[in-house]
């Protein structure tokens, strides 16, 4: 049996959030050693990794606009190049608080292009009853960076120092750029390519126009924006953002000052509640499609149950913070990355269910707002712990953010398409625009 093309774009683009991750993650693992190295506490490495988070927040609209208009082959490339120059770049900073800002920012801001473009290119290559899933591949490779991060980063700071964690991770990036280049595309050749053209998501769409491989869409932004499920969607991932950054930005610091493991054996311990959310990754993802495919409502499969397994997860993460067990407390933080990343599906389906066309903007919006929690949650842990020296505070109101968001999730957020339809569309033939106005 051939290997499906689509196959080989959701490789790609596993690969590209495996390398994504890494280069988000590095400064996290190596603050222990940087912070004593350079003078800057708490509060002040609270400020870099919330700069990281303003840049990729900032430019997120914009990208997923330009993901949706242009080509997300191409976009990709020049993200991918723009924030692996920077992570190289990154040692450059020890030399100035700002520079550091600065970098970590433009770091982010590349990266931003990466999920709205990867939204639209499955929305294009895979079916949607395999959507569930493909996005949830292509989502995985941030906790497979993190997988491979925590003990290659401990390794290289054995063995070299914290520099050249960024100096190689950064070569990662430049190679994937060289094997993108050669193999990915904005489209299928055609809507039988690598399936059948009835199930081809954007057959008619793609071929509606006397076949044009891509065509030029009038985003309605502030449409999008006056959108009351859009914006729900963008505030429940606000809320939950703001818990899962919080433990992505400051567990690796957290086990080695309040845990009193190694540098070397964080890197090995902390592997444990980045596989959890892995796994939690993608079995959300072959939950949700087994749903769909077993005729279970979308609003169940992409929605109900995902924010169930948020709002279950809040636990886990104070009783990971309360409990002396340092063994135990590993164990929470899997528990809980394990059980929080299963609702990660509603986030990144969702918006394909509301617009196919438009899923990278929709994308975009709640992932706008999901960072501008993120921004918050690295900065209120760094001054909470530098003021009050207890490092339970943050993660309980990262608990109480998880509850928040799967509350809104499952109030708020319907699951079906909605009525937009872009500047031009209705000229085109009904069934070419259909799957927008519902």
């Amino acid at each position: 049996m051939a290997w499906p093309p689509r196959y080989t774009i959701l490789a790609l683009l596993f690969l590209l959030s495996l390398v994504n991750y890494i280069d988000r993650v590095n400064i996290s693992i190596t603050a222990p050693v940087m912070m004593p190295e350079l003078g800057w506490d708490t509060a002040r490495f609270g400020i870099i990794f919330s700069a990281f988070v303003c840049g990729y927040a900032l430019f997120m609209i914009p990208s997923g606009l330009l993901a949706d208009t242009r080509s997300p082959k191409s976009l990709l490339a020049v993200a991918c190049f723009g924030w692996s120059l920077f992570t190289l770049l990154t040692p450059l900073g020890q030399y100035a608080f700002v520079g550091m800002l600065g970098l970590r920012f433009l770091v982010g801001a590349f990266e931003a292009v990466s999920l709205p473009a990867t939204t639209v290119l499955n929305s294009r290559w895979v079916p949607k009853h395999e959507l569930g899933i493909a996005q949830m591949i292509s989502l995985s490779g941030v906790y497979a960076g993190q997988l491979i991060a925590y003990p290659l980063s401990a390794w290289i700071l054995a063995a070299f120092s914290w520099r050249e964690v960024f100096y190689l991770n950064a070569l990662a990036g430049f190679v994937w750029i060289l094997v993108w280049l050669w193999y990915g595309a904005d489209r299928p050749p055609s809507p039988t390519a690598s399936l059948g053209a009835a199930e081809h998501p954007q057959s008619e769409q793609c071929h509606a126009s006397g076949g044009e491989r891509a065509e030029r869409v009038r985003v309605p932004l502030r449409v999008l924006l006056g959108t009351p499920a859009v914006m729900a969607l963008a505030v429940s991932y606000f809320f939950w953002a703001y818990g899962l950054a919080m433990v992505v930005a400051w567990l690796p610091t957290y086990l080695v000052q309040a845990r009193g493991f190694s540098i070397q054996q964080m890197g090995w311990v902390g592997m444990f509640p980045v596989a959890g959310g892995l796994l939690g990754v993608l079995g959300g993802g072959m939950l949700s499609d087994h749903c769909i495919r077993r005729g279970v409502s979308p609003t169940w499969a992409r929605k109900g149950i995902p924010a169930i397994a948020i709002a279950l997860s809040a636990p886990f993460l104070v009783v990971a913070t309360a409990i002396p067990s340092a063994t135990v407390a590993v164990i929470g933080f899997a528990l809980f990355q394990l059980i929080t990343t299963i609702g990660l599906v509603a986030y990144w389906s969702i918006p394909v269910e509301m617009s196919t066309r438009l899923a990278g903007s929709i994308a975009s919006i709640m992932n706008f707002g999901g960072n501008f929690g993120g921004f918050f949650s690295p900065m209120v842990a760094g001054f909470l712990v530098k003021a009050t020296n207890d490092w339970a505070l943050p993660f309980y109101s990262a608990a109480v953010g998880c509850l928040v968001g799967a509350v809104v999730l499952a109030t708020f957020v319907p699951v079906r398409p909605l009525a937009v339809v872009p500047r031009g569309d209705e000229e085109r033939p009904p069934s070419a625009r259909s799957h927008l106005s519902g």
